[in-house]
C-alpha cells in the first residue's frame, strides 16, 4: 500500500507559525511585505485538551498562505511557543481531499507508522479536533481531523496532513477561500517560493516527501563549496515539490564545519529555518523597504553596508537580502532575486 493509492495527491496548503503579538506580526507582513490579511479568525476552544485555547489567522503570502497562530490559553500550543519562540516555522501542513484523509491514515497504520495527535499521543479517533471560525458556529461543530507524521519519519520536521470535504461549505478552509475569491495577488509584492529545512541525511530525508508522502523530487542535487558560501560551510542542497507547483522544500545538509553546521548540532535535524520569497529586482524593492525606514540584512544579521543592496551568491548569481528579524517580529524570512538562467538554483531546479 501507498500513498499513490489516493485519489488525489497531498499539497501544502500553509505554514504554521507562532506569534507572540499577532497585531505587530500582521503589521509587519501586510504594512512592510506587501502582503494581504485574511479576515478569518480561527479559535480552537480552551477547553480543547489537544491543543488548548489558540486563535488563528491566514496571510497570503503570494503562492502559500501564512497560518499565524497565537496560543491564548496554557497547553500544548503555549508549549510550543515557549520553547521555538515568536516567528518560529512550526509546522508544513498538507491537504487529503475527500476521503483521502482516513485512506492516508489507514495506509500508515498498515505500514505500521504511528500517527500523532498534536500533542504527540497516539492518534485517536482519526485525530478530530473542535476549532472553527469566529463567528461561524456550525464549523466548530463540523471540527476537523488532522495528524502528524512520527519525527522519526520525517526526519525532525513536524508535518502535518488534514482532511478537507471541498463540499463542506462548513469546512473551514473552505469558508476562507470562498472568502477570497476575488481577492487579487499584489504582483509587486514578493511571491513565496520555498522553505528551507535543515536535515543530517539528504537521502533520508527525500525519501519520506517522495515515498511516503509521494510527492515528487527535483533531479538537481546541488554541491555548495564553502569557499562559494560567505563564510557559512559547505552543503548540499535538494529540493521537493510540496504539491503546490508553486512551492518547494528544499533539505539542506551541512557538510563541513561552519554556522550551518553548528546550526544543525544546536537546534537538531528538521528545523523549518526560513522562508525565501522572489522578487524580480531585488534593488528596487530594497528601495521601496528603505522608504519605509526598512534597512535589509544579510544573511548573518547583519545590516547590509551604506549603498550595499543585497548580497550576490557564487556562483549562482542569486541576489539575497534578509528581513531585520527584529522588525520581522522574529521570522526568517530570505528575499531572492534569480541570477542567470545557466547558473541560477532557483532556474536550474526545474532542470
Amino acid at each position: 500500500m501507498s500513498m499513490k493509492q489516493l485519489e488525489h495527491p497531498l499539497r501544502m496548503d500553509h505554514l504554521a507559525i507562532w506569534v507572540g503579538d499577532m497585531d505587530k506580526t500582521i503589521a509587519f507582513l501586510t504594512d512592510i511585505v506587501g502582503w494581504k490579511v485574511h479576515p478569518m479568525v480561527i479559535e480552537v476552544d480552551e477547553d480543547d485538551p489537544t491543543v488548548g485555547g489558540m486563535k488563528a489567522i491566514f496571510v497570503d503570502g503570494n503562492g502559500l498562505w501564512l497560518e499565524l497562530i497565537e496560543p491564548t490559553t496554557p497547553g500544548p500550543g503555549m508549549d510550543i511557543l515557549d520553547e521555538v519562540g515568536p516567528g518560529a516555522i512550526v509546522e508544513a501542513n498538507f491537504e487529503a481531499l475527500g476521503k483521502d484523509y482516513f485512506k492516508a491514515i489507514d495506509i500508515m497504520e498498515a505500514k505500521g507508522v504511528q500517527m500523532l495527535a498534536m500533542d504527540g499521543s497516539p492518534l485517536a479517533d482519526y485525530g478530530r479536533i473542535y476549532e472553527g471560525v469566529q463567528g461561524l458556529e456550525e464549523t466548530a461543530e463540523t471540527g476537523q481531523h488532522i495528524a502528524y507524521w512520527p519525527a522519526e519519519a520525517t526526519g525532525g520536521t513536524t508535518v502535518e496532513i488534514y482532511s478537507r470535504e471541498m463540499d463542506d461549505e462548513t469546512n473551514l478552509l473552505n469558508v476562507r477561500d470562498e472568502q477570497w475569491k476575488n481577492e487579487k495577488p499584489d504582483l509587486e509584492s514578493p511571491r513565496s517560493h520555498h522553505v528551507v529545512v535543515m536535515v543530517k541525511d539528504i537521502e533520508h530525508a527525500a525519501k519520506f516527501y517522495t515515498e511516503t508522502m509521494g510527492l515528487k523530487r527535483s533531479p538537481a542535487t546541488f554541491d555548495i563549496a564553502a569557499e562559494d558560501n560567505d563564510g557559512l560551510g559547505a552543503m548540499k542542497i535538494a529540493f521537493v515539490n510540496t504539491g503546490n507547483k508553486k512551492i518547494w522544500l528544499e533539505l539542506c545538509q551541512p557538510e563541513g564545519p561552519g554556522p550551518v553546521m553548528d546550526y544543525l548540532t544546536e537546534k537538531g535535524e528538521g528545523q523549518m529555518t526560513e522562508l525565501v520569497v522572489e522578487v524580480d529586482d531585488l534593488g528596487n524593492y530594497y528601495e521601496t523597504l528603505k522608504a519605509k525606514g526598512v534597512q535589509l540584512a544579510d544573511i548573518n544579521g547583519t545590516p547590509l553596508e551604506e549603498n550595499k543592496k543585497y548580497d550576490v551568491l557564487q556562483p549562482s548569481g542569486d541576489k539575497i537580502a534578509y528581513f531585520p528579524k527584529d522588525v520581522a517580529c522574529g521570522m526568517n524570512i530570505e528575499i531572492v532575486e534569480r541570477g542567470p538562467r545557466e547558473t541560477s538554483i532557483l532556474h536550474r531546479l526545474y532542470d
